[in-house]
């Protein structure tokens, strides 16, 4: 098999055998790539395309046009970004005839029988270039509708989110659509470039992007919220002076409400402000924090301010970098009565405001446009199950180093997810479908909060993360009460209609023992343990390969039997997880004995199948398959971790600790390279009853998240091994 890279570039020819310089290499190298940069908060209007909660966009133009007649086109634009060149799967379903253009060149044409079953769904393979990509539809209306669903084929792993073309909205999330017109106005020459002025288009675009001229006779508060009376709104911006020194700003104005105001969560006025007032308060260069309280009397929405410094109006600028609007202002409310807490704490984009049984969050002075959050990011703030064993081995990597940063960086990615996940939930509620967390907020599978949620409990005694009991709480309650499981408890997948139909997967193991395990030590109730623990013996009944002491990855019970296939990382899962599960049992467990009789027959059947490199081969009985990172890096932590507790059977344990070794030192000549990279990661799997589905299709991938962290708690637990071993001795 051609190896991943020639032996002079990889790790061992540098560091040899120093491990930690090895994990610390890794761990930088994988922050490096995915620098800490947060979620992206763009203006968003709900007059525009909401999603179906299929993650599609519902492009109904019969509702958006009324007025259209039968023939008449109408056309929809929008933006899409990727972080490289590479191919693509859309989804699209049509209400009538449709075409579809991806940077100014044609795609797709519906036929008749699409045009007449919306209920098709049509994949579309595309090519998108790094970067901007412009995606135009044309729509024709006929007796059968007008318009279509759009959006990504694949929505729980790889959701798309489109922007607004045009300079007047540039920042501006969704899409938007033309008025209905009687000629076709588009073919691939004539279709617009996104970066020009809007009214160079030639044609009137919608949603509307300002208000009418009545309605900007008024206070932005009256057209934002209404005519009020007797509530309160919260008004969020930024200020700043450029000079060298302290200056004194005054805020002049008018209010018929009582009025406070906040600089950098310190008040500075409070009461109802009259034009002769004039409250003066220090401002040192740079940039500030103003948040206004603003209450209505009987009369509803009065009032009028300035920030003036040497007679000037001083510039204000929308906080946090909100994108998509040119207005200086975020607005939050109407509430009731006033919220009882620092201003500090209101002034934030990761919470969603409530109060009664109403909730609240930012808006903009546009029609009907909020504030949404995005993540523009490859990896760094996403929420899925790969990224779960990817932080959890940096939180590990961390502790053993000592290296704050890197503890830092984990802990970090994991509260940027965990602070949102109520707004995301209410998200959507409110526009079909979630603009962050989207595999959290769906959670119908363990995929979606197993993995993730166990790296969120590891991380807790660092973070301290108020969000993170009541999320666990979520993930709990979706194990016990939710989830799918078999007659005798174990879980499986039902997933009708897909090819995971009434399936039991290897994976799930990791998918949902660690979690069980982590909830147990947090609230101290058995019986998340007890499940955790019959789980093993549950999947051990019906993936158990005898012959070879190994498991099959699937049962398929639409055929009654396993696929017969030992996956490497299915394996992996299992003995990964095994170990953790036999970590935190007490020894009197009732499980126990058997769960030690099932961990020492996986290591026997493992040790046997290791490769002649000290590599294990990506279908275990299979050496012509190729040699996988993953699944080996799953062997040398589970057998390492026998040795050192003491789970191994005595006449086995000097065979694991040279398994250990061997596979440790193939990993850093073979799988990691001089500059931290990890090569040999198998991608993510569906399943077969053919191993050369594994051997062929499921290729190996560079710096792939299923195997990062993997290897960083395999290097982790080799080196404790070694230290165990010299103090032993």
């Amino acid at each position: 098999m051609k190896p991943y890279f020639d032996e002079q570039e990889s790790i061992y020819s540098k560091l040899y055998d120093r491990t930690d310089e090895i994990l610390e290499t890794v761990a930088n190298a994988y922050i490096g790539r995915n620098p800490a940069l947060p979620l992206e908060f763009r203006s968003f209007s709900r007059e525009g395309f909401l999603k179906k909660n299929n993650g599609r966009y519902d492009m109904n133009l019969e509702e958006k046009l009324p007025e259209a007649k039968p023939g008449q086109y109408a056309y929809v634009f929008g933006l899409l970004w990727s972080n490289h060149d590479g191919w693509t799967d859309f989804g699209v379903s049509c209400y009538g005839p449709t075409a579809v253009y991806l940077n100014r060149e044609f795609l797709y044409k519906s036929d008749i029988h699409e045009e007449a079953n919306p209920k098709v769904n049509k994949g579309i393979r595309a090519k998108l270039q790094k970067g901007w990509n412009s995606v135009c539809i044309k729509f024709v209306k006929t007796a059968s509708g007008f318009g279509g669903i759009f959006g990504t084929l694949h929505t729980k792993w790889n959701p798309m989110e489109f922007m607004s073309p045009f300079q007047e909205r540039k920042g501006q999330a969704g899409w938007i659509y033309s008025d209905a017109m009687d000629a076709d106005c588009f073919s691939e020459e004539h279709i617009p470039e996104y970066t020009v002025l809007e009214e160079q288009s030639g044609m009137v675009w919608h949603p509307e992007l300002s208000w009418d001229i009545e309605q900007m006779k008024l206070n932005p508060c009256t057209r934002i919220f209404g005519n009020m009376p007797h509530k309160v709104a919260y008004l969020w911006s930024e200020l700043s002076h450029s000079s060298a020194g302290s200056k004194v700003c005054s805020l002049k104005g008018s209010s018929t409400g009582k009025l406070r105001v906040w600089l950098d969560g310190s008040e500075v006025f409070s009461g109802a402000l009259k034009p002769s007032d004039m409250a003066e308060f220090k401002l040192e260069p740079g940039k500030h924090e103003v948040l206004v309280e603003l209450c209505s009397p009987e009369n509803g929405w009065e009032y009028g301010f300035d920030f003036i410094i040497d007679g000037e109006n001083v510039a204000l600028s929308i906080p946090r970098g909100v994108k998509g609007s040119c207005e200086p202002w975020l607005y939050l409310g109407p509430f009731d009565k006033q919220l009882e807490e620092p201003a500090d704490s209101i002034c934030s984009l990761y919470r969603l405001f409530e109060q009664g049984d109403s909730q609240y969050f930012w808006r903009v002075d546009r029609p009907d446009t909020w504030v949404r959050p995005y993540l523009d990011n490859a990896l760094f703030a996403k929420w899925n199950y790969p990224l779960g064993v990817t932080l959890y081995g940096l939180l590990q990597t961390g502790r053993f180093l000592q290296k704050q940063g890197i503890l830092d960086y984990a802990v970090n990615h994991i509260t940027e997810c965990t602070r949102i996940y109520k707004y995301a939930k209410w998200d959507a509620e409110q526009y079909g479908y979630p603009s962050v967390n989207n595999q959290l907020v769906e959670m119908d599978m363990l995929d979606d909060c197993g993995s993730f949620g166990s790296a969120v409990l590891e991380a807790y005694s660092d973070s301290q993360d108020p969000h993170t009991p009541y999320l666990v709480e979520q993930i709990a309650n979706h194990m016990e009460y939710k989830q799918e499981r078999l007659e005798d408890g174990a879980f499986f997948r039902i997933c009708l209609n897909s090819f995971q139909e009434n399936t039991l997967w290897a994976d799930d193991l990791y998918m949902s023992t660690p979690f069980l395990i982590r909830y147990y030590r947090l609230t101290g109730e058995a019986k998340y343990l007890d499940d955790a623990a019959r789980q093993f013996n549950r999947f051990k009944k019906y993936l158990f390969i005898p012959e070879f002491k190994i498991m099959s990855h699937v049962y398929d019970f639409k055929h009654n039997k396993p696929t017969n296939v030992p996956w490497g990382r299915g394996n992996g899962w299992v003995f990964f997880s095994l170990s953790e599960l036999l970590e935190v049992m007490p020894e009197t467990h009732v499980e126990r004995e058997d769960l030690l009789t099932f961990y020492n027959e996986l290591a026997e059947g493992y040790m046997a199948l290791q490769g002649t490199s000290g590599l294990w081969h990506q279908v275990l009985t299979h050496p012509d398959s190729y040699e996988e990172t993953s699944c080996t890096s799953m062997f040398v932590y589970g057998l390492s971790r026998g040795v050192r507790h003491g789970w191994i059977r005595e006449d086995m344990k000097s065979k694991a600790v040279m398994a250990v070794n061997r596979g440790w030192e193939a990993l850093t000549k073979y799988g990691i390279d001089r500059f931290g990279n990890v090569h040999g990661v198998c991608r993510g799997s569906g399943y077969s009853f053919t191993p050369e589905y594994y051997k062929v299709e499921l290729n190996a991938l560079t710096n792939d998240t299923h195997g990062i962290g993997i290897v960083l708690l395999a290097g982790i637990e080799t080196g404790k091994l070694s230290k165990w071993l010299k103090q032993k001795n």
